[in-house]
């Protein structure tokens, strides 16, 4: 089970389970009340039928002079424990007063909340089992959807794949013997394609790093040519100097792609983009539109515009987590945005 599967999961089982847990609480409390007023009500009964033959070792028994302010009808706590006054048949004067000891009366006090803790976590478990069943029932056609959405995402990624290599190998080919700038624009529209595909590809089969030396000035130059040709309109500065680490060329290429990609698609009108690099820190910053909610642009399909798909950054996130590289952003909407990488030391080469 993958994990938004499980955040899934554990949220409708969470809800239902606890709305239920509530629900039966309150039942159970309302059982409870109404079992111990039953009860009280027997023990009263019991007590009206002992002042006729005292028989028995359950109550004790006090002949006291008569109160008017006393109730007569139901069962009262006194000092001893819980007592029930009778008047006397012969007499206006006096009135028994039978009491049940503390003890006795917590004995059958305890002896009901156990029976009603006993149900309680009995229909607790049912609860659990039924949420469960529920949560798996409720949460299956999403789980179809999602299966069928990968796989086409899967099959378009395969498919993809092919005629993208085809495009960029016969345009290279061409452009050596009668270049053009109409194919020079085939060429960069097929590597943004590519670009693409590979970010599809990382995103849903994930990755294995395949370390080896990596140039970082070299390959932030060379990843940021592309753009260059894109957003002709767009500054360009570079402030970097030779840095070799020992990471996974591809995985910080991919980086780079969409961090150079963003700066570029948000930024403004003639606006710039900064690359630079001291030692193993990169950052990556522009005169763009700025982000609004920085919390949430690491988040799958989050975007503010409706340029994008929303996935640039969560890629970015997933293969810093991999490689160990620790990212920060910076953005206002007046200055633009500014992410920054710091790559471990111990990959230096």
């Amino acid at each position: 089970m993958k994990k938004y599967e499980k955040e899934a999961l554990f949220k409708t089982f969470g809800i239902f389970f606890v709305t239920l847990m509530l629900l039966t609480t309150l039942v159970a409390s309302f059982y409870y009340s109404e079992q111990k007023h039953i009860m009280e009500e027997q023990i009263f009964s019991q007590m009206k039928a002992f002042t006729y033959d005292f028989q028995g070792t359950t109550f004790d028994v006090d002949v006291i002079p008569y109160d008017k302010s006393v109730d007569e009808l139901n069962l009262q706590p006194c000092d001893r424990g819980m007592c029930g006054y009778f008047a006397l048949p012969s007499t206006k004067n006096s009135m028994f007063k039978v009491i049940m000891p503390h003890e006795e009366y917590n004995a059958q006090i305890h002896t009901l909340f156990n029976k009603v803790l006993l149900i309680y976590s009995i229909l607790l478990c049912a609860i659990i089992a039924f949420s469960l069943l529920y949560s798996f029932y409720a949460l299956y056609p999403l789980k179809h959807a999602l299966y069928l959405l990968e796989s086409f995402l899967k099959d378009m990624i395969h498919d993809l794949n092919t005629p993208v290599t085809s495009i960029l190998l016969n345009t290279k080919s061409m452009a050596k013997t009668a270049p053009s700038e109409a194919l020079e624009r085939i060429e960069l529209a097929a590597k943004t394609i590519a670009s693409l595909y590979r970010n599809l590809e990382v995103l849903h089969q994930g990755f294995i790093p395949k370390k080896s030396e990596v140039d970082l000035e070299k390959l932030l130059h060379v990843r940021a040519k592309l753009y260059q040709k894109l957003y002709p309109k767009l500054t360009f500065i570079f402030e970097t100097e030779p840095y070799i680490i020992h990471s996974d060329p591809d995985s910080i290429a991919r980086i780079f792609d969409n961090l150079i990609s963003n700066a570029c698609k948000y930024n403004r009108k003639n606006g710039s983009v900064k690359l630079s690099n001291l030692e193993n820190v990169v950052t990556i910053s522009d005169t763009g539109i700025g982000i609004k909610n920085c919390t949430l642009v690491y988040e799958r399909y989050y975007k503010e515009s409706e340029k994008g798909l929303g996935l640039g950054l969560n890629i970015v996130k997933t293969l810093c987590d991999s490689l160990a590289i620790h990212i920060t952003l910076e953005s206002n909407a007046e200055m633009g945005t500014s992410i920054t990488l710091l790559f471990s030391k111990e990959e230096k080469a």
